[in-house]
């Protein structure tokens, strides 16, 4: 029931929802007509707060605020500026595949947490081939929500962006190749380190470099004196600034974030096979057939394909970044060092994905308590 003859309901989940009438507009994705809007929080008095805002701020001018389809491409052309190339090209094909389509005619104040629920399974009767995984949802939901803030700072509305529905995913544990598989592939690798495509295969096997990384790497890179290599650059297909067409194009430019640019040092296994091939300086550690260099999907089918030869179940080739960083922790490297040597953006990205305990640590530990806990602080009389 309605609280206090307002049109305001505690939900089963806990929040309170009220609903505020709509008249001669589109609110709905899709183009379908809504005669309310619903407004949530986490207290009556919150809620109630909200719908006089949002009467108010009706009142003056709602109806002229911009579109989602406006508002995106306000956000994307003022905003590349600070992106990388394949930052603005995401952002551009989840504007223009997803919420521009769905939500494009939709003024930005009447988005709401119900309607972003609707788009959302819009989204899912409408996807082709594999379903969005929830990481995907968020991202999506995440772009919309800041270009909408972005529009609503720029012009001054006095409007609230809902919340992202979509919880953050957790991290679940890696699933790592068997070591008897890595041990195969690492043995066909050292044996074929004169092909150049398995020499950069063992520089990624061997520093958890990521794959873009390794495509873009030169010799002018690798220091053989100092025994580094420098990560300073990465390299990707990404779409065209003309998102629209399908058209893609190879991008190398800085790594991934500030942190991805490092040095790393050379183990000596990597070391001897680095001199022993070592190419000109300016010339890609792994060429293509047509290009100087190889990009990252041509690489994966390469690698897809000494996977077959070594008669090991495929796997991605990010699996070998996973499976050095857990070899680290095994070595008993400290978590600082190897989040550098990754690239990490924090120390706490390291933890969540490598620094965990396994069950048989987990007994070991608890095994100590074979006696007593306590017994030894009773004093003798």
């Amino acid at each position: 029931m309605p609280k206090r003859g307002i049109n305001i309901y505690k939900r089963k989940d806990g929040r309170w929802e009220g609903r505020i009438k709509k008249e001669d507009a589109e609110y709905a994705v899709g183009c379908a007509s809504r005669k309310y809007i619903s407004v949530y929080g986490k207290t009556y008095t919150e809620v109630k707060s909200k719908m006089e805002k949002m009467k108010r701020s009706r009142k003056v001018g709602g109806k002229n605020r911009h579109t989602l389809e406006e508002t995106m491409n306000i956000w994307l052309k003022e905003r590349s500026s600070r992106w990388k190339q394949t930052t603005y090209a995401t952002y551009c094909q989840m504007a223009n595949k997803y919420i521009i389509p769905l939500l494009g005619n939709v003024q930005i104040d009447c988005v709401d947490e119900q309607m972003i629920e609707q788009f959302l399974s819009e989204i899912d009767k409408a996807k082709h081939g594999s379903p969005l995984s929830d990481s995907y949802l968020r991202n999506i939901c995440a772009v919309m929500l800041r270009a909408m803030s972005y529009v609503r700072k720029k012009y001054h509305y006095d409007m609230d962006i809902p919340e992202n529905l979509i919880t953050p995913v957790r991290q679940s544990q890696i699933i790592l190749p068997k070591k008897q598989d890595m041990a195969v592939l690492e043995k066909y690798l050292l044996e074929n380190s004169e092909n150049d495509t398995c020499l950069g295969i063992l520089t990624a096997f061997y520093t958890g470099i990521r794959i873009g990384e390794v495509c873009a790497l030169t010799w002018d890179d690798v220091n053989l004196s100092d025994e580094v290599i420098y990560v300073r650059k990465n390299l990707q297909r990404v779409k065209s600034d003309d998102t629209k067409d399908g058209n893609t194009q190879i991008l190398i430019q800085t790594p991934k974030t500030s942190t991805s640019f490092r040095i790393i040092p050379i183990p000596p296994i990597l070391l001897c096979h680095l001199k022993e091939h070592k190419k000109g300086d300016g010339q890609y550690i792994i060429k293509g057939k047509k290009k100087p260099w190889t990009e990252p999907r041509t690489l994966q089918y390469r690698f897809a394909q000494i996977l077959q030869k070594c008669r090991i179940d495929n796997f991605n080739f990010h699996m070998l970044r996973h499976a050095f960083a857990t070899q680290c922790v095994e070595q008993g490297f400290d978590v600082k060092s190897l989040s550098e040597i990754l690239g990490h953006s924090s120390i706490q990205v390291t933890l969540n994905l490598y620094v965990h305990s396994n069950m048989q640590r987990k007994k070991q530990l608890m095994e100590k308590f074979d006696i007593s806990i306590y017994q030894s602080y009773i004093s003798v009389v």
